[in-house]
């Protein structure tokens, strides 16, 4: 094992950003590419390389970390001309969310022009991937692993889940259970709300009990407040993972009715102008708060 030489990073959303700051804390050399320069010109501040198209990228790069959107952006990205000669004797290492059988078909992709495939979804925040915090699950065959797990480790704690495609299944699985609990945790405050009951007694009993799960709280001010600015994972990326957590689940045989359910209101939060806030903008639907000036019958927080 030895850390890289040089790599190269697509994408600067916020995971891209997160996996960024990581290395170039580590005075590791980061080449960013981003279709939208300017969201990426804090990273050239930081030490980071900006390309200015993605075969440059890519010809700088030992190893090339993807944190784009969706399959269909990878697509477009990497394996459109002129990039995919450049992918000879390279690494691509998969960040995001998307399905475990697209990550098979980029990984024979991978294959065709000559170049190693590993899939590496993260479980966390930005900061938690900045400060190396995050989880980040591995699908790869046990050399590629072994290859890129220092430097993935330096990212937080390394599963290896399996070959490719069941490290992408393990992320959608936990990603739905975020739209879930989400959804969820705004029902019964918004309960408790209209209510009349104290919101404090409430939580002092959730947290003490089994059914608690951390992100309540880390969600809490957001849902009181109605703050959803500056997003740690958006309303659009969250439609995005249960479409394919569903698409997926029913060519297992599972039923998803109660994610059904959790769609339509993500559905109609992205398409009411919240598609780019913080999920927990989802209680905004399920607890609508009265119009100004309008009276509500119970309002205590």
């Amino acid at each position: 094992m030895m850390l890289p030489t040089s790599l190269a990073l697509l994408g600067a959303g916020l995971l891209g950003h997160g996996v960024a700051r990581c290395f170039l804390g580590r005075g590791l050399p980061v080449t960013v590419y981003n279709r939208t320069r300017t969201k990426a010109e804090d990273l050239a501040a930081r030490g980071a390389r900006l390309s200015s198209s993605p075969q440059e990228a890519i010809g700088a790069s030992e190893i090339l970390l993807l944190c784009l959107s969706d399959a269909a952006a990878i697509r477009q990205t990497v394996f459109s001309d002129p990039c995919p000669p450049l992918l000879s004797g390279r690494t691509i290492c998969q960040m995001g969310t998307i399905g475990p059988e697209e990550s098979k078909e980029i990984a024979a992709l991978a294959s065709s022009f000559g170049a190693r495939y590993l899939e590496a979804p993260v479980l966390g925040n930005a900061k938690d991937v900045e400060e190396g915090r995050a989880q980040v699950m591995i699908g790869a065959v046990p050399e590629d692993y072994e290859r890129w797990r220092e430097l993935l480790g330096l990212l937080g704690k390394l599963f290896w889940i399996g070959p490719v495609g069941k490290a992408a299944a393990l992320k959608l699985a936990l990603n739905q259970l975020i739209a879930a609990e989400t959804a969820a945790f705004a029902l019964s405050l918004g309960f408790v709300r209209r209510s009349g009951v104290p919101v404090e007694p409430f939580l002092d009993i959730l947290r003490e009990s089994s059914l608690y799960c951390p992100t309540f709280d880390k969600k809490l001010s957001r849902m009181r407040e109605r703050s959803f600015a500056s997003p740690n994972f958006s309303v659009r990326l969250l439609l995005k993972d249960i479409d394919l957590f569903l698409a997926n689940s029913a060519t297992l045989g599972l039923r998803s009715d109660s994610l059904k359910g959790v769609r339509t209101i993500v559905r109609e939060a992205v398409e009411s102008g919240r598609a780019d806030l913080d999920y927990s903008a989802l209680v905004d639907l399920v607890d609508p708060l009265a119009p100004a000036g309008a009276k509500e019958e119970s309002q205590t927080t």
